[in-house]
């Protein structure tokens, strides 16, 4: 199992790290739309949309409005709705942290908690595909260091929450993760973000308020993961799906960044830092 998950990390991570260095942005906007189009698939099946023409009306309607709003920044850049957009992206976050602090299993047994469910995957999929797209347009390294972000972020919680875990983060939705294990990917985040500082030349009130940004950037990462879970959970899957062999599905692996882009993308344009703006 071990063996399988390194292969499928090593066949995925290589040319997809490539795409992000070196390709235009416009290859990486498709690359973008199809990993949206694989989670909005899988996404419909955990969401309980049985049949083939529900669940590719349900991908449709996701892709459609991604690519609408890229092709909008195609022949007019980055506009007042793309940023509306990424607004609406945080004020969702900001809900699925309180909406976490109340779940209760069997969630999406009611007509209005399915419906809640299959709308976030709009919220969801959608700003975060937008988000990784303009990171790439404003410098490819950003797309690199966010993946660096997440990726530190979950190795600090694994490693510190199975030496120091006791105190459960949601027993009622991931049982593994603990408050410990957060306060590791904190821990973890802080230093790839001191690096990164010095990679892109921030001063050091810039580079404070970056570690600052990539901190919480960090913890709403946390909210994706768990809001995945409870996805799963409602469903009464183990993974979201079976494309990734040893990794499960395209949500298994992307789950904590749908959270972290658009939420990393906001505070770079509010701070501004590092030019990414409109």
């Amino acid at each position: 199992m071990l063996r399988q998950r390194i292969l499928t990390a090593l066949a995925i991570v290589v040319p997809v790290f490539l795409l992000i260095g070196f390709g235009p942005t416009w290859l990486f906007a498709l690359f973008v739309l199809l990993a949206v189009g694989l989670g909005a698939w899988e996404w419909a099946r955990l969401g309980g949309l049985s049949g083939g023409a529900p669940r590719a009306a349900f991908v449709g309607a996701i892709v459609l409005l991604a690519g609408a709003l890229l092709l909008l920044r195609a022949h007019g850049g980055w506009s007042a709705l793309h940023v509306l957009v990424l607004a609406l992206a945080v004020l969702w976050w900001f809900a699925v942290f309180l909406g976490l602090v109340w779940y209760r299993p069997g969630f999406a047994s009611g007509s209005w908690g399915r419906f809640l469910l299959r709308a976030a995957g709009f919220l969801t999929l959608v700003p975060a595909g937008l988000a990784l797209v303009w990171l790439h347009d404003a410098d490819p390294r950003l797309v690199i260091y966010l993946i660096l972000l997440v990726a530190a972020a979950d190795t600090g919680a694994f490693f510190t929450g199975r030496l120091f875990g006791r105190t459960k983060l949601a027993p009622a939705i991931s049982p593994g993760k603990t408050r410990e294990g957060v306060l590791g990917a904190l821990g973890a985040v802080f230093v790839v973000a001191a690096v990164a500082s010095r990679v892109f030349g921030l001063p050091p009130m810039d580079a404070l308020l970056f570690a600052l940004l990539s901190i919480l950037v960090a913890l709403v990462s946390v909210a994706g993961d768990l809001q995945e879970s409870v996805l799963k959970r409602e469903a009464g899957a183990k993974d979201s799906g079976a494309l990734l062999p040893g990794h499960g599905g395209v949500l298994d692996r992307v789950d904590s960044l749908t959270a972290a882009a658009p939420v990393f993308l906001a505070g770079l344009l509010w701070a501004p830092l590092l030019n990414v703006g409109a």
